[in-house]
């Protein structure tokens, strides 16, 4: 078998196959034997029919199965021969065989991206500072007072109009704390857990930014053209909400965009989905590296999790995800999370 292979940009690989005729009279023989196993041919019993007339009655047959028998053997041969990783299965191109010349055939692949990958431990990062002020703390006791506010009927006229809890002991029992003081704590407590929350997000993006800064290489344009298609089906889904609210808060402005700004958007959100799919391939291979995976128990205490968290039983739940394809997202999710884990652990935080 002779492969020739050419490298194209953004990990693309189209090599040429080249089958020799005698590989391909063997395959023949091997499938007409199958064949004359169960052939019916008038005038002979199963089993006994002559190659010739097998040929005449079941040569499409015959054809169509060694082209189906051999492509994929070669294919696998080539790819562990020059140890290629595809993303996808192959685009298979000007298949040809003849019993004199053999089969030849192109296929055309995308591969996992090559890079090195240095300087990944010890980044350095700058965590935001905060404070919980007194009066975001008391802006969030005046949503709650709203939320828990109750219309009453008015002394005159007979309508409704919404009156506001007091801010006191009573209320805070009727949220199910001791005290007001109790009530504040929790409050105050939630906004700097948010406000962590927020810190680390903050510090995650920073390592990925470094990291995608860091590695120059090309990625598999499909993966980025798809990775394209979803953001941009989020970005539809948000601008759309803020066109329903710009109709109920001023009906005669409506909120477009114009070709420009499409433009823009459609380039930003390219650029965008070219370094989420580097910064995939940058936190497999830390992985890989680091030798960060998940265990099966990992994934069902996961699983488990969920089921607790939507009321439904484990079994439900997996079904569920199985369903949706979400299992492998779940766990990639669960993996990239550790990475990211070992990546803070090791960076100089400021």
């Amino acid at each position: 078998m002779k492969t020739t292979i050419k490298k194209l940009k953004n990990c693309k690989r189209v090599f040429e196959v080249k089958i020799p005729p005698e590989r391909v009279r063997g395959e023949f023989d091997r499938v007409y034997d199958g064949i004359r196993k169960v052939a019916t041919v008038p005038g002979y019993r199963v089993g006994k029919a002559p190659r010739e007339l097998l040929e005449l009655h079941y040569g499409d047959t015959a054809r169509n199965e060694v082209i189906k028998n051999l492509i994929p053997e070669s294919y696998k041969k080539v790819l562990e021969e020059h140890k290629l990783t595809p993303i996808a299965y192959p685009d298979i191109s000007d298949v040809k065989m003849d019993l004199d010349m053999g089969l030849s055939y192109v296929a055309t692949i995308e591969v996992r991206p090559e890079f090195s990958l240095k300087n990944y431990k010890g980044l350095r990062l700058k965590k935001k500072t905060f404070e919980v002020k007194e009066e975001d703390v008391n802006k969030n006791l005046e949503v709650l007072r709203e939320i828990n506010a109750e219309m009453v009927p008015a002394k005159e006229g007979g309508e409704k109009q919404k009156v506001l809890p007091e801010l006191d002991d009573e209320f805070a029992k009727d949220l199910g704390f001791e005290n007001l003081d109790r009530l504040k704590e929790s409050v105050r407590n939630s906004l700097k857990n948010a406000k962590e929350e927020e810190s680390i997000r903050d510090l995650e993006l920073q390592v990925i930014n470094q990291l995608v800064d860091m590695a120059d290489f090309e990625v598999p344009e499909s993966l980025v053209l798809s990775e394209k298609e979803r953001l941009l089906k989020e970005l539809e889904a948000q601008l759309e909400y803020i066109n329903r609210m710009q109709k109920k808060e001023n009906p005669d402005k409506p909120f477009t965009l114009t070709d420009k700004d499409r433009q823009e958007l459609e380039k930003d959100t390219m650029l965008q989905a070219q370094r989420q799919i580097k910064a995939f391939f940058i936190l497999d291979r830390i992985a890989q590296l680091e030798n960060i995976f998940l265990e099966e128990s990992d994934i069902e205490k996961a699983i488990e999790e969920m089921a607790i968290r939507y009321k439904k039983t484990k079994e439900e739940m997996r079904a569920y995800l199985e369903k949706n394809n979400l299992l492998d997202q779940m766990a990639l999710n669960m993996r990239n999370a550790r990475v990211m884990e070992f990546l803070l652990k090791e960076a100089k935080i400021e």
